[in-house]
């Protein structure tokens, strides 16, 4: 059961290396994947963008290291805490009038997993 964990919670983290990457280098197309306007008028949507990628790679980088340093309680106890980002996620994009497939569906989806990873980790 830890292993499975374990890899889950890896590939949340790859996963938010990825959206980082792709809000760093194609950040239009990132935005519209997260479900958000890719551009906006009156602000500076690159500042925007470079947040969200920042946050992204931050987090995904505090994932490997629990990973690699942490027993599985306290891993378990960070990834169910982290899970609060992508509801914050699927809340904005539902804010802002996005689909709710991408709202839910791809966010949602994400906090769910992230707290079973969590939650697993807890039990083993």
């Amino acid at each position: 059961m830890v292993t499975t964990a374990y890899v889950i919670a890896a590939l949340v983290g790859i996963g938010l290396v990825v959206v980082s990457l792709r809000f760093f280098f194609v950040p239009e197309a990132a935005a519209k994947a997260y479900g958000v306007p890719g551009s906006a008028s009156g602000m500076d949507a690159g500042a925007y963008f470079s947040v969200k990628a920042v946050r992204d790679l931050g987090t995904a980088l505090a994932i490997f290291v629990m990973i690699a340093v942490a027993d599985a309680h306290t891993l378990g106890w960070v990834i169910l805490v982290m899970s609060i980002i992508p509801v914050g996620d699927a809340l904005i994009v539902a804010r802002r009038g996005g689909h709710p497939s991408i709202s839910w569906g791809i966010h949602g989806a994400t906090a769910l997993v992230s707290a079973a990873a969590g939650v697993l980790l807890l039990l083993a």
